[in-house]
C-alpha cells in the first residue's frame, strides 16, 4: 500500500473511485453468481424434498417391519414353549410305549406257554380233574392224568398271567392314547401358530422389499442432489472468495477515505478560519454582523456582551 499521507486529494479521489468500482463490480459478480445458485438450488430443494419424503416412508415401513418381527418372534416363542410341552408329553408317552413293549413280550411268552385261551384251558382242566375223581382208574392212567393236570395248570396259570398283563397293557394303551390326543392338540396349536408366524414373517419381508425399492429411488434423488452440490460448491467457494476480497478492498478503501476525511477536515478548518477572520474584519470595519457571523465569533470566543454592547 502507498503512503496515503503523501498523496494529493486528486490521487486519493482517483484511488477511492478505483476501489469503489472494484467493490461494485465484485458485488455485481456475486449477485450474478447468487442468481445462478438460485436456479440450481430450486432443483436441489425439490430433490431434497423428494428424498426426505421417501426416507420418511422408509422410516415408517421400518417401524411396521419391526412390529411384524416382534409379533413373529412372540409367536415363535409360544411355539417353542408348546413344542417343549409336547416333547415332554411325547417323552412320557415313549416311556409307556417302552413299558407296553416289555409287557407285550412277557404276554407273548406266556401265551406261548399257555397255547390256548382261558375258557378252553379251564374246560380242559375241569374235564381232566373229573376224570381223576372217577373211581377205579388204572394207576398208570392216573399218573398220566396228574401229569396232564400239572401241564394244564401251568398253562392255565400262564394264560391268567397273560390276561392280567394284557389288561394292564390296555390301561397303558389308554394313557398312551390320551398322550397322543394331547400331542395332536399341541400339533394343531403349533401348526396354527406357525401359520400365524409365517404370515407375520411374510409381512415383514414385504415391508423390507418395499423399503429396498423406496431406498433405490431415494438414493437416486440423493445422487442427483450430490451432482448439484458438486456444481454449486465451487460457486459458493467463489462467492466466499469474492466476499473476502471485497472485505479486504473495503479495508483498504477505509484507509484512503480516512485520509480524505483528514484532508477535508483541514480544508473545513481552514475555511472556517477564513470565515472567522472575515467576520471579525467586517465587524471592525462596519460594526455589523450577520447571524452566521455572530455564531461563528461566539463559537471562537471572539466577542463579549457588555451593557447591550458587543466588543471584540
Amino acid at each position: 500500500m502507498n503512503d496515503v499521507s503523501a498523496m494529493s486529494e486528486g490521487e486519493l479521489k482517483n484511488k477511492i473511485n478505483v476501489f469503489r468500482q472494484q467493490v461494485e463490480h465484485k458485488e455485481q459478480d456475486i449477485k450474478n453468481l447468487y442468481q445462478e445458485m438460485k436456479l440450481h438450488n430450486k432443483g436441489a430443494k425439490e430433490l431434497r424434498a423428494k428424498r426426505d419424503e421417501l426416507n420418511q416412508q422408509v422410516k415408517e415401513l421400518k417401524e411396521s417391519a419391526t412390529e411384524f418381527r416382534t409379533k413373529r418372534d412372540e409367536v415363535n416363542a409360544k411355539i417353542a414353549e408348546l413344542k417343549k410341552q409336547r416333547d415332554d408329553i411325547r417323552s412320557n408317552s415313549d416311556g409307556y410305549t417302552d413299558k407296553i413293549s416289555e409287557l407285550k413280550k412277557i404276554r407273548d411268552d406266556l401265551n406261548k406257554i399257555a397255547r390256548g385261551r382261558l375258557e378252553s384251558l379251564s374246560e380242559a382242566y375241569r374235564t381232566e380233574l373229573e376224570k381223576l375223581s372217577t373211581a377205579d382208574i388204572p394207576l398208570d392212567y392216573e399218573q398220566s392224568l396228574m401229569k396232564r393236570l400239572n401241564e394244564l395248570g401251568d398253562r392255565l396259570k400262564a394264560i391268567q398271567e397273560a390276561n392280567t398283563i394284557h389288561n394292564e397293557m390296555g390301561g397303558i394303551y389308554g394313557k398312551v392314547s390320551k398322550f397322543h390326543q394331547e400331542i395332536d392338540t399341541f400339533n394343531t396349536l403349533i401348526h396354527d401358530l406357525a401359520s400365524e408366524s409365517q404370515s407375520y414373517h411374510e409381512d415383514m419381508l414385504d415391508m423390507y422389499n418395499k423399503m429396498d425399492e423406496i431406498r433405490k429411488k431415494s438414493d437416486e434423488f440423493h445422487r442427483r442432489l450430490l451432482e448439484i452440490y458438486e456444481f454449486t460448491n465451487p460457486i459458493k467457494e467463489k462467492i466466499d472468495a469474492m466476499k473476502n476480497s471485497i472485505s479486504q478492498t473495503r479495508d483498504e478503501l477505509d484507509v484512503y477515505l480516512d485520509q480524505m476525511k483528514e484532508i477535508q477536515l483541514v480544508k473545513d478548518q481552514k475555511k472556517q478560519e477564513e470565515k472567522r477572520v472575515n467576520a471579525k474584519d467586517k465587524f471592525q470595519k462596519k460594526g455589523k454582523l450577520s447571524l452566521e457571523d455572530l455564531r461563528l465569533l461566539m463559537d471562537n470566543d471572539e466577542i463579549e456582551f457588555e451593557r447591550n454592547e458587543i466588543k471584540l
